[in-house]
């Protein structure tokens, strides 16, 4: 039996976003290695083995809170990914390291999410994805964040 909530839903901007990012979320993680979501390739793209990043940086540049990112690093922390350290600088900072198994992981996450893009930009013309990430700016815009 159809739902009458469909059209309605297929109508609206938000539930539109909602499904590309359920769509782009199944996509990549095909992509992934086995048990890795987005944000934790994310977040070993942003990180370095010998040059550690402040947790606030990645909470900066995921554009995440902080206590996200702290149950995100705990998780990685736990599988053996990453570690925390007191930046010596000061003590009130932490910077994140990437763990050697942490950093195999990011090399074959990077060439995982280069592919997957590659897919993506085959898939969907180039004007259609600039189109996209202006709208993304302007509701960025709209929520009081500069995009």
């Amino acid at each position: 039996m159809a739902s009458n909530a469909e059209p309605v839903l297929r109508s609206l901007f938000c539930f539109n976003f909602y499904r590309g990012w359920r769509g782009i979320s199944e996509f990549y993680r095909r992509y992934l290695p086995e048990g890795i979501s987005a944000q934790q390739s994310y977040l070993l793209e942003l990180c370095k083995t010998n040059e550690g990043i402040l947790v606030g940086e990645i909470a900066h540049q995921l554009e995440i809170e902080m206590s996200a990112v702290s149950g995100l690093l705990k998780r990685m922390e736990v599988s053996g990914l990453v570690r925390r350290e007191v930046a010596p600088q000061n003590r009130r900072q932490t910077l994140v390291y990437l763990t050697d198994e942490g950093e195999q992981l990011r090399s074959q996450v990077h060439t995982a999410m280069v592919v997957a893009d590659k897919q993506l930009s085959k898939a969907i013309p180039k004007e259609d994805k600039v189109a996209l990430m202006k709208v993304v700016d302007q509701i960025r815009v709209l929520i009081g964040e500069d995009g």
